[in-house]
């Protein structure tokens, strides 16, 4: 019976291991072997094996689609359609699902991982040897993106910074520095931390604080990086930000009776594409990193690609809507349903 019940224990202790998961998703999937011979190889029975399969395929560690040609050809159709009207440089979707039932904060959680699958795979084609890539933090998309990468080759000499500092005291599982260092080490390029608090007193501390040796190399890389690659955040998130103390009460009211509809970074932007920041004398708060609305200059003279990735909730229409009115992103990865929504209400 102790065996039995060890047994039990350790079964179970292996399918709860995502790198076990991994390692027979991998040989099954990728290298084709059966399950029989995985079994074999890995001194496993053939059930065991089988179970790794399905609780990978559950957690997202494995995701089988099947998209009918039919599909993707109005998928390629809509993508031109909503690509030239919004003036993007590119649009890459993925299938969607209908929004009518969900609230405006819910998200479609199967829609969010392909939005986040095929921005990895996207940037892994953009990405050359000569890039400075600079990212933006993020639980839902940009996290989830290093975890659906799949690096096809080594860019040692890629450099990639964060476009932001440490919001909190301590790290979490979204921050820009943290993408940016597992993004870094993916491809075996150079990275640099941003070592700064995101929040300043004044002008003038930020000042002092882009000027420290440890922040300014990093401050300058991300001045010059030719990629960047970000999400957006909705408006409801601002209440969260007051709840765990980053901004305050009186913060919020200032920026929330101007109508947000978009944040990245912090730097906030009502549905016209206007910076609220930049409305508000002083603004709300002031900010170490790269300042976001400055981008609108960089694309148009061609020294930036702007990669935004959001979708798979009613919430990020109107935010997708406002950073492209502000002129902030210049290719986006969303799905269809969203693309739809923009094309209708810029009609």
């Amino acid at each position: 019976m102790a065996d039995l019940f060890q047994g039990t224990t350790s079964e179970a202790r292996l399918l709860a291991d995502e790198r076990f998961l991994r390692k027979i998703a991998y040989l099954y999937y990728e290298e084709g072997q059966s399950q029989e011979a995985i079994a074999a190889k890995e001194s496993y029975s053939r059930q065991m094996i089988g179970k790794a399969l399905q609780k990978a395929r559950e957690r997202g560690i494995v995701r089988i689609a099947i998209v009918p040609d039919l599909r993707a050809g109005y998928l390629r159709n809509l993508s031109r359609e909503v690509r030239l009207q919004l003036g993007l440089e590119d649009l890459v979707l993925v299938a969607g699902q209908s929004m009518n039932e969900l609230a405006p904060e819910e998200m479609l959680d199967g829609v969010v991982t392909e939005i986040a699958s095929m921005a990895a795979e996207y940037l892994d084609q953009l990405l050359a040897e000569s890039d400075i890539l600079a990212v933006s933090g993020g639980r839902v998309f940009l996290r989830n993106l290093v975890r659906y990468l799949k690096p096809s080759r080594l860019l040692a000499h890629l450099q990639v910074v964060a476009t932001i500092g440490f919001v909190e005291a301590r790290t979490t599982y979204g921050d820009a520095n943290l993408i940016a260092h597992d993004l870094a080490e993916a491809y075996g390029a150079n990275h640099l931390w941003f070592p700064a608090p995101a929040f300043l007193v004044d002008e003038s501390q930020v000042q002092r604080t882009r000027s420290l040796p440890i922040i300014k190399e990093a401050y300058e890389m991300m001045q010059r990086a030719s990629i960047v690659l970000t999400s957006v955040f909705p408006p409801h998130t601002n209440e969260a930000l007051v709840h765990r103390q980053i901004i305050t009460p009186e913060q919020r009211e200032l920026i929330e009776a101007y109508r947000p509809a978009a944040d990245i970074n912090h730097w906030v932007f009502d549905e016209e594409g206007r910076c609220i920041n930049e409305l508000l004398t002083p603004p709300p708060y002031f900010l170490s990193g790269m300042e976001i609305p400055r981008l609108k200059d960089k694309i148009a003279r061609g020294e930036t690609k702007v990669l935004l990735i959001a979708g798979g909730s009613p919430a990020y229409v109107s935010a997708i809507r406002a950073v492209l009115h502000a002129g902030l992103a210049n290719i986006l990865v969303t799905d269809h349903v969203t693309a739809q929504l923009l094309l209708r209400d810029d009609d």
